[in-house]
């Protein structure tokens, strides 16, 4: 099997992180113009926001936690050159969940199914690390 191809699931991860930054601006920018939140808010984030902005502010951050792991994944698994297709159901069904994942925190933020994509998200991280693991020894 082509090692590229585990590169390929990070792409998408990469590309919603730029949608996530961009409405997370748009967010910003809503609550200035409505003048939900002073440029104080800013300095230190500290003092009230709109819950709307915040959330995305939230969700953004998210992108700095476990998708760093999935990334770390895709790439050692590049690197020791044994990439199977296990591996690509994984990182893909991780992008799908990350994705829908996404969709709901930034638009209904239902909790229950947030938590069912999220921890469907760390299901196949896990499972993912855990064959990396065994593939290593």
């Amino acid at each position: 099997m082509d090692n590229i191809l585990i590169i390929y699931p990070i792409l998408p991860i990469v590309f919603l992180n730029f949608i996530v930054i961009f409405y997370m601006r748009y967010t910003v920018g809503k609550a200035i113009k409505k003048r939900d939140v002073e440029y104080r808010f800013f300095r230190a984030y500290e003092g009230s926001a709109p819950e709307y902005m915040l959330i995305s502010r939230d969700h953004y951050k998210n992108f700095f936690e476990i998708p760093i792991l999935f990334y770390l994944l895709c790439l050692v698994l590049y690197s020791i050159n044994d990439v199977n297709t296990i591996d690509l159901w994984i990182a893909w069904l991780f992008v799908i969940f990350k994705f829908v994942h996404s969709y709901i925190r930034l638009t209904s933020n239902y909790v229950p199914y947030r938590a069912y994509s999220f921890y469907s998200c760390v299901i196949f991280l896990l499972c993912g690390w855990i064959n990396l693991t065994i593939k290593i020894f």
